[in-house]
């Protein structure tokens, strides 16, 4: 992931991944009516770590929120004012490695390598968040995008979307 700012205009509704990730209704329409700009910076650290700042940026004077990743697959817990306690990891991973036929899917042709964060909500028993981030084609036009799946525990049925980036270049974003 390229450091810029990016928006989710192309984007499959998040409406029902919130839902399963027990998101409540009037706090699901807030962030659904607003448009998400990412500010994201990617660094390295002494250890060689690569680094993920994901800035979250709603339109209409919503605060935002900073995803701090640090790609190295070891776990990370945290209160998430949405998400509640919730436990998280990220990694750089082969798309041969990941255990889900969705999530392996849809990439652009020649695609290795992918970023790969996985999130247990630990407030909400049983469900796990994993978003595999990547590049795909629509239409011929090359898009950042992100599959984003939940699962949970004694339920058939999984949630899935991907949500499309649009490159919006390295300066600053307007809303």
């Amino acid at each position: 992931m390229a450091t810029g700012s990016w928006n989710a205009k192309l984007s499959d509704s998040s409406d029902v991944v919130l839902k399963a990730q027990g998101v409540n209704w009037l706090m699901r329409k807030v962030i659904t009516m607003a448009t998400v700009t990412l500010i994201v910076t990617q660094t390295k650290d002494a250890s060689g770590n690569i680094l993920l700042d994901i800035e979250n940026k709603p339109s209409g004077g919503m605060p935002g929120a900073v995803e701090k990743r640090v790609l190295n697959w070891e776990p990370v817990e945290l209160n998430h004012t949405l998400f509640g306690n919730i436990r998280g990891r990220s990694r750089v991973v082969k798309v041969d490695a990941l255990e889900d036929a969705w999530l392996k899917g849809g990439w652009e042709e020649g695609t290795e390598e992918v970023l790969h964060f996985k999130t247990e909500h630990i407030d909400s028993k049983g469900v796990v968040t994993q978003q595999v981030l990547g590049f795909v084609k629509v239409e011929g036009v090359r898009y950042q995008a992100r599959r984003v799946l939940v699962t949970t525990e004694g339920s058939d049925k999984n949630v899935e979307i991907t949500i499309i980036y649009d490159y919006l270049g390295t300066g600053e974003v307007s809303q």
